[in-house]
């Protein structure tokens, strides 16, 4: 009987020891240098305006009368919308200018103007050439409110994150979501991207510093990060179920031990 209790215990240790994860697998960029390394990173990519891509299009001028016109929620004692005009999904959905399959945004009076295949920058040009035709002494912002990213899997806070800077790395991604769990594998990293082609799919090692010259590691609008569970996920849920079981099997055995004295 004592064998069988020392055996339960040896086993319970073993166990913890068995499911302990290493470190190693855990860093960010493990393979850098201790001093001062330089990486030539990748550009962040200039993002093109696509179908269901949601615009915003403002338009001031001295006449408030056309600043209403392009933007029916402003009032006419403030030249700018409010917060709750674009702050939300419901208000970007129902003040934002949608694309269309055409690849155009229609916009009162003016009509459709193309925008598909641009960038912010050159849209707000090809924008500002149409309401000069009908307005005069104008000035023109062209926006994108879809620019957002999700993140999934082993993160404490998976989610739909909205970026408004253009440019957002995975690093950042993450840092949105509050970083990894203890079980998230950062060497199986999966960024998922919706291009013309179709879908294209970046696996990525973040424990390799190499990573920050993927063209993944900048993250576009609606990209989809995914970081994996590692192995050390499954063996940790099951070494916990056999460790109750064992250590009730232990118990019971103990109990009995004193009942049979």
């Amino acid at each position: 009987m004592k064998k069988i209790i020392l055996f339960g215990f040896v086993s319970l240790i073993a166990l913890n020891f068995i499911s302990c994860r290493s470190t190693r697998n855990m860093k960010f960029f493990k393979d850098a240098a201790n001093e001062v390394q330089t990486v030539a990173t990748q550009r962040a990519p200039e993002y093109l305006i696509r179908a269901d891509d949601n615009l915003y299009v403002d338009v001031q001028s001295m006449n408030q009368e056309v600043n209403q016109l392009f933007s029916p929620s402003k009032s006419t004692s403030n030249s700018g919308g409010t917060s709750s005009d674009f702050g939300q999904a419901s208000g970007q959905y129902l003040n934002g200018y949608r694309v269309d399959q055409k690849g155009l945004i229609l916009l009162p009076v003016i009509g459709e103007v193309k925008v598909a295949g641009m960038t912010e920058e050159a849209a707000k040009v090809s924008v500002q050439k149409r309401v000069d035709e009908y307005f005069k002494g104008t000035t023109v912002k062209v926006k994108i409110l879809t620019y957002k990213v999700t993140v999934l899997g082993e993160v404490r806070n998976p989610g739909v994150y909205y970026n408004y800077d253009k440019s957002i790395t995975i690093l950042e991604a993450l840092g949105l979501a509050n970083g990894t769990t203890d079980y998230a594998s950062i060497k199986k990293v999966l960024v998922l991207r919706n291009t013309p082609a179709g879908t294209k799919s970046y696996r990525l090692d973040l424990r390799a510093s190499n990573t920050m010259t993927s063209e993944a590691f900048y993250l576009l609008p609606n990209d989809v990060l995914y970081v994996e569970p590692d192995k050390y996920k499954n063996n940790s849920l099951n070494t916990s179920v056999f460790s109750i079981t064992l250590a009730a099997i232990t118990t019971a055995i103990l109990i009995l031990s004193y009942i049979n004295k």
